[in-house]
């Protein structure tokens, strides 16, 4: 993790909490997988999944408790932390069945890479998404057909309740 180049730090608190905890998820991932190997990274794997179970449920019970339905969209305009600016996106679609968006720029994803570490951010964008959102709603589907660490030029979502599925196609570039 030595591989640093010159960087602009945020001054925003919400920006500073992001990267601290990006920093902290790879800092922890590469220790798991440099001591322990495989073993390491399925243990890995399980604490993220435990994490985003145990956030997607607090967040149903949250919203349950002020009465909002529990539904895709609910799940995405009512969501548990506030946005970070750095992060650019294209939403496509919200409806309560369905999400689909794009992610142009992960300021996470540009720290693991940084650090050389993209390898590890995979596990953390493949395997919490789905946690946590099937922890709120469990017949969600998240696919994930391309994301930036693992070097597209953006990460996709497809997110939707069973049944729901859209062949929505990639909008057209921005000129």
């Amino acid at each position: 993790m030595e591989n640093r180049k010159k960087r602009k730090f945020p001054e925003d608190g919400i920006q500073q909490f992001g990267e601290l905890y990006s920093l902290l998820y790879i800092c922890m991932a590469k220790e798991f997988v440099d001591s322990f190997g495989n073993e390491g990274e399925e243990a890995l794997r399980r604490a993220i999944r435990n994490f985003g179970h145990e956030r997607g449920r607090r967040l149903r019970e949250r919203h349950e408790a002020k009465g909002l339905p529990i539904t895709v969209k609910t799940l995405f305009e009512h969501y548990d932390l506030p946005s970070d600016a750095r992060f650019r996106r294209n939403p496509i679609e919200l409806t309560d069945y369905t999400r689909y968006s794009e992610t142009l720029v992960c300021p996470y994803q540009e720290i693991w890479a940084e650090l050389g570490l993209s390898r590890l951010g995979i596990i953390y964008c493949m395997e919490f998404h789905q946690a946590m959102w099937e922890a709120y709603i469990p017949d969600i589907i998240v696919e994930l057909p391309k994301t930036l660490t693992k070097g597209n030029e953006k990460c996709r979502f497809e997110v939707y309740r069973k049944g729901h599925k859209k062949n929505i196609p990639d909008p057209a570039p921005a000129r």
